[in-house]
């Protein structure tokens, strides 16, 4: 959905301009489309990724047992439960930040001069 919305934000006049001096449909594509798409998307998907890494298991993406289970059977072997999530939601939080700010650096190398999104 996010990436529909972008393509469908690229003008449609410099799709006319570009087929209008020659350029085939792929090259119309790969050169004025998918660039201004990317860039425009860019933002909205960092929030969706962020929002994947708070609301599922990071640990799944990279075929560990999940980090929630472990953390339970963890807290179940010493009936530290609080240590155990604190440690946890830590854990959490600190690959949101690194992952938002790496987003946002990418978002920043990549920004149109002068379109830009609300922030």
């Amino acid at each position: 959905e996010y990436f529909r919305g972008a393509i469908q934000s690229v003008s449609q006049g410099e799709i006319m301009a570009a087929r209008a001096i020659g350029m085939s449909r792929f090259k119309t594509i790969m050169n004025i489309t998918l660039p201004q798409m990317l860039r425009i998307v860019i933002p909205s998907w960092s929030n969706e990724l962020i929002y994947t890494l708070k609301y599922s298991s990071v640990a799944y993406m990279i075929g560990a047992p999940e980090l929630m289970a472990q953390a339970k059977f963890i807290a179940a072997d010493n009936f530290r439960y609080f240590e155990v999530f604190l440690v946890v939601a830590f854990i959490y939080l600190i690959a949101v930040v690194i992952l938002s700010r790496i987003l946002s650096v990418v978002e920043k190398r990549v920004r149109i001069p002068g379109l830009q999104m609300a922030q």
